[in-house]
């Protein structure tokens, strides 16, 4: 995994030390550098990004990160990955050193990130502080929210965990969810969407999307055999399943005999987000393991069933969401579910997404311009 700057304004021309034996500053252009460890990120980010204009810039990294050896036990690949991120990292705060580091998310590049940016006494600024679930990336939260000093939360719920951490005392905003604006801002009109849906020869509230991709699934063959098997049975039952999946879940699939099992599911490669939104926006059911997709939901008023033995966004669950565990009777629940659909549909068109108003990333830009005026040198 490389690091790549995508720079949005041209570096300051170096400054002549006064003093010859002094080192020379690291080159600085100032602005706010944004940590992407993850695809959704991309899109959630977008609003945040458009807020601070030329000032943003990108620090991108894939999940998988070379320079970690194959003989590496799998309990210590984690360190590894971490450990040749923070290098890169280093070294790109070292040539291009921005005023405020932005870290979404919960990946160990998110991790590698906020500590190349502590260690070079450059502020940070938390996105999606106080999410808790139990889940693999716990610690990287719980760490990510320890070291970051401005903590910009979706929810209130957010806000009361970092409380109960002891982290009231840092400046914490509550600014809403940018997968709010996301959402709004990329969905196609209406008539799109429906000539999208006759494309893929489907038809508005008769079918199920479905996403699987978080690693305590894929990485475990059974629980994914699991769960594509109970979402075969919902077709078997009359509603058709679309699947799009990334090449590390086909992948996956293809190992634990999915593939090659006959199940018959409409399996396809992952999709544009706009197309991915278009066919939320007219499922019947969301099925997913992803956070992301659980606060699209909301937005576009359609039920979800979440595939996971807990949520970090709990407030899903008030209205718009159920919970199942992958070995859980989840043919069972998604056919129960759809039989309520058009009632279930009519009651969530008026419910409020519990995420914010469409405003998070306004308020998130402004929390990193004020974080940077705060922390400038002179």
């Amino acid at each position: 995994m490389t690091a790549v700057l995508h720079r949005t304004e041209q570096p300051a021309a170096p400054v002549a030390p006064v003093l010859p034996p002094a080192p020379a500053p690291a080159p600085r252009s100032g602005g706010v550098a944004a940590v992407l460890g993850a695809r959704t990120e991309i899109f959630t980010l977008a609003p945040v990004l458009g807020g601070l204009g030329d000032a943003a810039r990108v620090v991108r990294m894939g999940r998988a990160t070379p320079g970690v050896p194959a003989d590496v036990p799998p309990a210590r690949a984690r360190d590894c990955r971490i450990a040749v991120a923070l290098e890169q990292m280093k070294r790109e705060f070292a040539a291009d050193r921005p005023d405020v580091v932005l870290v979404p998310g919960a990946t160990d590049v998110a991790v590698a990130g906020a500590l190349a940016a502590k260690s070079s006494g450059i502020p940070l600024v938390r996105v999606d502080a106080g999410l808790r679930g139990e889940l693999p990336e716990e610690r990287n939260r719980v760490l990510l929210d320890q070291v970051c000093d401005v903590l910009c939360a979706s929810t209130p719920g957010n806000v009361a965990n970092l409380e109960a951490e002891g982290l009231g005392d840092r400046e914490v905003r509550l600014t809403g969810s940018t997968t709010v604006e996301a959402v709004r801002h990329r969905l196609m009109p209406r008539a799109d969407r429906l000539a999208l849906l006759r494309e893929w020869g489907l038809e508005a509230d008769g079918y199920v999307l479905a996403t699987i991709g978080h690693p305590e699934h894929t990485d475990d063959e059974e629980a994914l055999f699991a769960i594509t098997n109970q979402l075969a049975g919902v077709v078997d039952a009359g509603h058709p399943v679309v699947l799009p999946v990334d090449p590390r879940t086909k992948a996956a699939m293809a190992r634990a005999g999915v593939l090659s099992s006959g199940m018959d599911l409409r399996v396809v490669d992952r999709l544009w987000h706009s197309e991915f939104l278009a066919l939320a926006g007219h499922a019947a059911l969301l099925v997913s393991d992803g956070g992301v997709v659980q606060e699209e939901a909301t937005v576009l008023k359609r039920p979800v069933l979440v595939v996971r033995r807990s949520t970090e966004r709990p407030e899903v669950l008030r209205d718009f969401g159920g919970l199942v565990g992958p070995h859980d009777d989840l043919t069972g629940v998604a056919l129960e579910w759809l039989a309520e659909g058009d009632e279930r549909r009519s009651r969530l068109a008026d419910v409020p997404s519990p995420f914010g108003d469409g405003h998070g990333g306004e308020r998130i830009a402004e929390a990193a311009r004020d974080l940077a005026r705060q922390t400038a040198r002179p």
